[in-house]
């Protein structure tokens, strides 16, 4: 997405150089007095700035969700419906967009929760890899990718006596690779003539803490790596056995886990399960590419994929859904 943005951006800038005249502005014009750096822009670690805090993604949270009527447990999980929960009050939206504000103004890379639905309506919602429909929210975080979500849940009470409204809130701050609440704020029995100014106030005053919290488990995150679990499992019928020498003369899983040992942060990973048709494994990854630019799982999952072809000779499919759930599937030589 960000390389698709760079083209776009210098093709936007030969327009403006092409239509003003070999790089000269015309009087007035868009670019009068503006000096073109675009070559030592591209040229730089563009991400620096972007890097120096994490990237952050406001969701409301299931129990938000079902509160409006726009989330439902069934067989296969949890339904969300976000466009649902915006629609259902004005204040929801408002509540929302305070929170991103108040990120914004502490300059925290963000990405608009609304924006990225409008997104993703315009986009699949089927796994190009196994045809299985993904829910609302992995299809948010993968078009996303955010380093932390901010995940709001919150209720008003409604006093018979006094006519007055109060808000409680509880906002968690989550690893969405690991699912991990590393922090939690909370208030409670907010009140004021308006309820979204009451949050947005109390929230204000939160946000040193939040800072800090935010700073030093990115900060970790970038030291240690990101974390991630690997799943490598044998399809049905397969001619293949985890358990079997491979042409590199150690077994498939032996394989893994030399590969493992030089491509995990610091050798750190975890076996979970060894047997004939699947390994399992807790994984450290790096978090960012040599030029600053976010590192995936799934960029690390078909990295390992490519090598196993290669060095192997299986074939591998790659079903890895979300963030840092990695699968890859042997389906044979």
């Amino acid at each position: 997405m960000k390389s698709k943005l760079f083209i776009f951006i210098g093709l936007s800038l030969a327009f403006l150089t092409t239509a003003c005249g070999n790089g000269k502005s015309s009087k007035g014009g868009l670019t009068d007095g503006l000096e073109d750096k675009s070559a030592e822009y591209m040229n730089s670690n563009v991400n620096a700035i972007e890097q120096a805090k994490p990237e952050i993604m406001v969701l409301p949270s299931d129990g938000v969700l079902k509160r409006f009527g726009a989330a439902a447990q069934t067989a296969d999980g949890v339904v969300r419906d976000y466009q649902k929960y915006l629609l259902a009050d004005k204040n929801n939206k408002a509540i929302i967009s305070a929170i991103q504000e108040q990120f914004v103004a502490n300059e925290y890379p963000l990405n608009d929760f609304e924006q990225t639905l409008k997104q993703l309506a315009t986009q699949s919602a089927t796994d190009e890899a196994d045809g299985l429909a993904k829910d609302a929210k992995t299809l948010l975080l993968e078009t996303a990718s955010p380093d932390i979500v901010v995940e709001l849940d919150y209720n008003t009470n409604f006093d018979r006596k006094t006519y007055n409204s109060t808000l409680n809130y509880v906002i968690s701050f989550i690893d969405p690779y690991t699912n991990k609440v590393f922090a939690t704020k909370s208030a409670q029995d907010i009140d004021g003539e308006s309820l979204t100014s009451a949050f947005k106030t109390s929230l204000e005053g939160n946000m040193d803490g939040i800072n800090g919290d935010l700073r030093k488990y990115f900060s970790e995150i970038l030291t240690k790596g990101r974390e991630i679990s690997l799943r490598i499992t044998v399809e049905d019928g397969s001619n293949v056995n985890l358990h079997d020498e491979s042409i590199e003369g150690d077994t498939y899983a032996d394989w893994v886990e030399d590969y493992l040992d030089t491509h995990a942060v610091k050798g750190s990973f975890k076996m979970k399960i060894n047997t004939k048709n699947e390994l399992s494994f807790i994984v450290r990854i790096p978090t960012l590419n040599e030029d600053g630019t976010q590192y995936s799982g799934y960029q690390w999952g078909r990295e390992l994929a490519k090598v196993m072809r290669k060095d192997l000779g299986v074939k591998v499919s790659n079903r890895t859904q979300g963030l840092a759930n990695i699968h890859l599937v042997i389906t044979g030589m």
